[in-house]
């Protein structure tokens, strides 16, 4: 293939690089997606539902990344079993949630993103494209929850905001660890 892409189209190994890169990380975020479909397939309904709110957050503001597949699939697996089985069994009002909401709609708008340190840095066009489109999801959403009657659905999602705000803020004070290291280290350097 890596001849062949050189040969008909003038790819160039760069090019390559980044093709087999996009392929192996689709099949790696769609093999755990659908692993942990199966994990939770009493529940596929709320399950997918709960996985396209966590998508559209996380492409839009990032967060934690796990250097392994393994890592990354027990991280996401944890995720998703908090959201979808253990934070529902705790009740919280309706008022509540929305306030909560409106907290992660400010923390997302304010830190996010947070990418992965492989990623060029973005432009500020970029961050303030992406803060709005996580401030929309986020308050369509509290919207959407106070005209739907509650519902597992309604409370997955829920929880997938939560959840994925704290592993935000994770994420960029993990981040701004990591600068200070940096520096402190560039510093000793000199």
């Amino acid at each position: 293939m890596h001849e062949f892409l050189k040969r008909e189209y003038q790819f160039s190994d760069f090019q390559i690089a980044q093709l087999n890169y996009l392929w192996k990380t689709m099949a790696s975020e769609i093999s755990k997606l659908l692993i942990m479909g199966v994990i939770f397939k009493d529940m596929l309904g709320i399950y997918i539902f709960a996985v396209v709110v966590m998508m559209l957050l996380r492409s839009a503001t990032g967060g934690l990344h796990c250097r392994t597949y393994i890592s990354c699939f027990f991280v996401s697996l944890t995720y998703m079993f908090l959201s979808l089985i253990v934070l529902p069994v705790f009740p919280v009002n309706k008022l509540l949630q929305m306030v909560l909401l409106f907290a992660c709609i400010l923390c997302n708008y304010f830190i996010g993103p947070v990418t992965s340190k492989y990623r060029r840095p973005m432009s500020e066009k970029t961050i303030r494209r992406v803060q709005g489109q996580a401030f929309v999801i986020i308050f369509f959403y509290l919207i959407l929850m106070y005209i739907t009657p509650e519902s597992p659905y309604i409370t997955a999602g829920f929880w997938v905001i939560i959840l994925h705000t704290m592993q935000l803020i994770a994420a960029k004070l993990l981040k701004m660890k990591g600068e200070k290291n940096y520096e402190n280290q560039a510093y000793q350097m000199e």
